[in-house]
């Protein structure tokens, strides 16, 4: 079986262990809160719960599942020592949070969005830390490793294009937002929300949309990979990503008019608010992909050694 044929296979156990630690953490939680421990891990409702158990799930089949890959070294990844990483991880992180923060005040200036009257502050730091997390993360497993896989059997563009696929449907297999009190989750409940994801789904062509904006990206992060054979592009593109839309959400709102009116310029936010629709925000993709552009061909170096 080629390697690349192997992934679905492990992301299905992502989600089956994650599926069924994630009732017993948020136990945990409840638990330590009426312990009058801590009532921090009480504080996340059960469909966070469960997607941040995916993500550690993720991360620990991810060397089991490497070894039964075949994978041996990180070089045999096509990786490399970056040299000049603190730059390409600024230049990502300045391209992504500019073109975002140039598309917010379009949208302030043309009255589609307005400021929120009392935005929450305290959020910043969650969003910090939430964009260096996913930032990290998800490259190190899409970028890193499923493109890395990708790369044994396939050449460069077809790569790209399959591990970008892999990236937009995986986004779209997170559990909903649910409603779940605590004393409705059972043994089974984090199966079944990751079974029932299709319910918060949007029409289909806010859906095709959604699915653009993550294959346009996903392309960009790809092809940003294979340039550098390193990370740090990425990974500064990814989080600064996500960071800007997430403090976008945090400052500003639709108009008073419904946010439907103005599609397909602009659509609602799908996964959780993490992917933005409409053909403006792919706009935004393509500027970032001529900018990225232009930075590998006149900015970066490939001075690097491979990783051992």
């Amino acid at each position: 079986m080629p390697a690349f044929l192997k992934i679905p296979v492990y992301l299905v156990a992502v989600l089956a262990a994650g599926g069924l630690v994630a009732p017993w953490v948020f136990w945990g939680g409840q638990a330590l809160a009426a312990a009058g421990v801590t009532d921090w891990l009480a504080k996340f409702p059960f469909h966070r719960v469960l997607s941040r158990s995916v993500q550690v799930s993720a991360l620990v089949l991810l060397w089991p599942a490497l070894k039964w890959i075949g994978l041996r070294r990180v070089k045999d990844l096509g990786l490399q020592r970056n040299l000049s990483a603190g730059r390409d991880l600024v230049a990502g992180l300045l391209m992504a949070v500019g073109l975002v923060a140039l598309l917010a005040v379009f949208y302030l200036v043309a009255g589609w969005f307005v400021f929120r009257p009392d935005p929450e502050w305290s959020k910043l730091g969650r969003i910090v830390l939430t964009a260096a997390a996913v930032g990290g993360i998800e490259e190190v497993i899409f970028r890193g490793v499923v493109l890395g896989l990708c790369l044994w059997s396939l050449r460069p563009a077809a790569a790209i294009t399959v591990s970008s696929l892999l990236f937009a449907v995986v986004h779209f297999l997170k559990p909903a937002r649910s409603a779940l009190r605590a004393g409705e989750v059972n043994a089974w409940s984090g199966w079944t929300e990751l079974l029932s994801f299709t319910a918060a789904w949007p029409e289909p062509a806010v859906l095709v949309a959604g699915l653009a904006s993550l294959l346009v990206a996903g392309w960009i992060l790809g092809a940003a990979t294979v340039k550098t054979r390193s990370l740090w592009l990425p990974v500064g593109l990814h989080a600064g990503w996500v960071f800007a839309q997430q403090t976008s959400q945090t400052f500003l709102r639709p108009a008073p008019e419904e946010i439907s009116t103005l599609w397909p310029w602009v659509g609602p936010n799908l996964v959780s608010g993490a992917v933005p629709t409409g053909l403006l925000p792919l706009a935004a993709l393509g500027l970032t992909a001529v900018l990225v552009s232009l930075y590998l061909r006149h900015v970066f170096r490939p001075v690097a050694t491979h990783l051992d």
